[in-house]
């Protein structure tokens, strides 16, 4: 016992000598951004990339040329009964839009538009629940049975990756970088030489143009082949 609160009196006092050192440090690695932009909330406003400034900037710029351009025609062009005229005008359509549940329709759109989000982001398959399910399903006796039923689950795993990837690639602009053709699919291993002659370039733009389910098909051909070999003993 008194060992171990020797050892926690030293760990404490090690991490209070530790703690100044660590602020010092991080204050000498504020770059000028930091001192600049800040940090936090307030620097993510300035960001660019993924940011809504980037999704929004070309409506913003309408809006803002819009606005401008109304506003020089008003106050340089037009004359004082055009200008009273205008702004019965603009007093009439604020009375008009009064009545509106502008608050309402905003929450019933925003709650509709996560709404389905939400529903898509369920509907994505997750091929962690496949690699559960073939982990209690395909074992195989202790030996080299059990070594191969590792390889059949793999394989199967890898299938069902390959599949997405494809699937997913004709929706998904960041995928389709990362993955432009079945050369890329072959440098990283996910699909064999062969298998990749096989499916096809996927180049096709067409929407039943691509043979995503190929892959689905190899592995339902290596589970049911695994079930006669007898990997499967237990199945559903």
């Amino acid at each position: 016992m008194f060992h171990m609160e020797f050892m926690k009196k030293i760990c404490s006092k090690v991490k209070e000598m530790e703690q100044p050192e660590m602020s010092k440090v991080m204050a000498g690695k504020l770059s000028l951004a930091d001192k600049l932009l800040g940090s936090g909330e307030s620097r993510v406003m300035f960001r660019w990339r993924s940011s809504l400034w980037k999704l929004l900037w070309q409506e913003l710029l309408a809006y803002t040329a819009s606005f401008m351009m109304i506003s020089m025609v008003y106050r340089y062009t037009l004359t004082m009964e055009q200008q009273v005229q205008l702004e019965k005008l603009i007093r009439w359509c604020r009375h008009q839009s009064t009545g509106l549940p502008i608050t309402f329709l905003l929450g019933f759109y925003v709650s509709l538009v996560v709404k389905r989000w939400w529903e898509q982001y369920c509907k994505l398959p997750w091929p962690d629940t496949v690699a559960i399910y073939l982990k209690g399903l395909v074992v195989g006796q202790p030996g080299k049975q059990r070594v191969m039923a590792r390889v059949i689950r793999r394989t199967v795993i890898r299938y069902c990756l390959l599949a997405y990837i494809l699937c997913i690639r004709r929706l998904s602009s960041r995928l389709k970088k990362r993955f432009p053709n079945m050369f890329e699919l072959v440098k990283t291993g996910i699909v064999r030489s062969d298998e990749a002659m096989r499916i096809g370039n996927e180049e096709s733009t067409e929407m039943y143009g691509s043979r995503w389910w190929i892959p689905l098909k190899w592995a339902i051909e290596v589970l049911t082949r695994a079930k006669k070999d007898g990997y499967i003993t237990s199945a559903p």
